[in-house]
């Protein structure tokens, strides 16, 4: 007892400077340092503001949690030990939100202090929701086989809805889905994803809280031969005297149609509407919508889908306008003699007939008249004996 009571400040102050010594290497070997990480920021209630029908965005997706630790454990702390989130339920009418970090791996708990959010607050921005219908556009892309065609492409789905803030729905123009038919000579199905287009045909790469109705659509892809047919056309009707068709030209001279290999084995040719002249005196077109004369199975396998169809009419020259007058006069003059020669054997015809018909009428009447005379003598004989009588009597 007596050696703790002797000197008894002495060995206090003792004491205390072992301690202080102890902490100065302490903090010299391991001190402690300043060290942050970065966040990825939660988001808590989410449907705070569905009631409401709208929707919020966060300024920021991540936040930077600084910290002290002592440097012997700096490189162990990771940025999944914290917990960095907001509570959409503290929304104000500034759209500031607080932010809250904890700690939530506590292994190194008792070494690391000072944990602090930058920014401690984050800016919510609510707005109305939207949803709208968008008819699904086909986008073709690459090229088929050769001598084949794309004759169609329909989707499943045709039409998609979209729902997310006014904003960003506003930023679409329409939706399409991109289908590669580069080498394809057959039918083929397949899956595609959607894509956003604004107002001047350019792809939206991200638009931020917007849904779709359905993320891919299916799709089917026809794909028929090609073959090119010669277009022909004629002209009918007469132009005026004195002129002539001179040429009849038809432009595109041939098309491009695609159908299955049944119907295009059977034609290599497309006849058009004659063109009508009739007393034309000046040059004669028309323009045709081609798909009004193609056979049934066929269609057509480019963009241009009109014919025109053009008749030069040029005027004779005097001789030989004089020629073709001649000539029609000669025509008519012939026609005129046939017609009359036929007139006047029609007429011999009938007049020998007649004389035929008068002979034999007369024929049959000289028979009556004998027969007659046979009956009169006969009727003499009978009144032979009364005119005896009557004479012997005179």
């Amino acid at each position: 007892m007596k050696f703790f009571k002797e000197n008894l400040i002495l060995k206090l102050v003792s004491v205390v400077l072992a301690l202080l010594l102890w902490l100065i290497v302490f903090n010299v070997s391991n001190p402690e340092q300043k060290e942050s990480r970065t966040v990825e920021l939660q988001i808590l209630n989410q449907d705070t503001f569905s009631a409401e029908n709208k929707t919020w965005e966060v300024d920021r997706s991540t936040v930077t949690v600084s910290y002290t630790v002592r440097s012997n454990l700096a490189s162990s702390v990771k940025a999944s030990d914290f917990k960095a989130y907001i509570d959409l339920s503290d929304y104000s009418i500034t759209g500031s939100v607080p932010v809250y970090v904890e700690l939530v791996n506590q292994e190194n708990a008792s070494s690391i202090s000072d944990i602090v959010a930058r920014p401690s607050v984050v800016h919510v921005s609510i707005e109305d929701l939207q949803k709208k219908k968008f008819d699904l556009q086909v986008h073709q892309q690459g090229n088929v086989a050769e001598g084949y065609t794309v004759s169609s492409i329909t989707v499943d789905p045709t039409t998609i809805y979209v729902n997310g803030p006014e904003s960003s729905v506003g930023r679409i123009s329409s939706l399409g889905l991109v289908v590669n038919v580069d080498g394809m000579n057959q039918n083929t199905d397949g899956t595609g994803k959607i894509v956003f287009y604004d107002a001047n045909g350019k792809i939206i790469q991200n638009l931020p809280n917007v849904s779709l109705s359905q993320e891919q659509v299916d799709y089917t892809v026809v794909i028929h031969k090609k073959k090119d047919l010669i277009l022909s056309a004629t002209t009918e009707g007469n132009v005026q005297n004195g002129y002539t068709v001179e040429e009849l030209q038809i432009s595109p001279k041939s098309i491009s149609v695609s159908g299955s290999e049944s119907v295009l084995d059977g034609i290599n040719q497309l006849t058009l509407p004659a063109l009508d002249v009739s007393n034309a005196k000046e040059d004669v077109s028309v323009s045709l919508r081609l798909k009004d004369y193609l056979p049934s199975g066929l269609s057509l396998a480019e963009p241009n889908s009109t014919v025109y169809i053009h008749a030069t009419i040029k005027k004779l020259p005097e001789s030989t306008k004089e020629e073709v007058e001649q000539n029609t006069k000669a025509s008519t003059t012939e026609e005129s003699t046939e017609g009359t020669t036929e007139s006047s054997k029609s007429s011999e015809s009938t007049k020998t007939t007649e004389e035929e018909n008068s002979a034999e009428t007369k024929g049959s009447g000289n028979g009556d008249s004998k027969g007659s005379g046979a009956d009169s003598g006969e009727s003499t004989e009978n009144k032979g004996p009364s005119a005896e009588r009557k004479a012997k009597s005179q």
